[in-house]
């Protein structure tokens, strides 16, 4: 934990060049998906398994509800909502 305001400082660059290595691993990562799902479209595969790997494409769906508009159409969503909590960092 740090103390001192020296102390944070260390802690915040170190924060700072490990969140610009996890976008960069995350940009690599994206592309090499990518990579993966080109060969499968390409080869006009579901599934395809290797030696050490078995990789799996579908499709999702997500469904999402409108809630501004359900609630001018119906009136208050208050007694049908649930609240949670929760801190969030932000370091700039």
């Amino acid at each position: 934990m740090c103390r001192t305001m020296n102390e944070l400082e260390k802690v915040i660059a170190d924060y700072r060049s490990l969140k610009a290595m996890k976008e960069q691993l995350e940009e690599e990562l994206k592309a090499v998906e990518r990579e993966i799902i080109g060969y499968m479209d390409a080869n006009e595969k579901m599934t395809e398994t290797g030696n050490d790997f078995t990789v799996k494409l579908s499709t999702c769906e997500r469904r999402t509800l409108d809630s501004k508009r359900l609630e001018a159409d119906l009136g208050s969503l208050s007694e049908y909502q649930r609240i949670s909590q929760y801190r969030r960092l932000y370091v700039k």
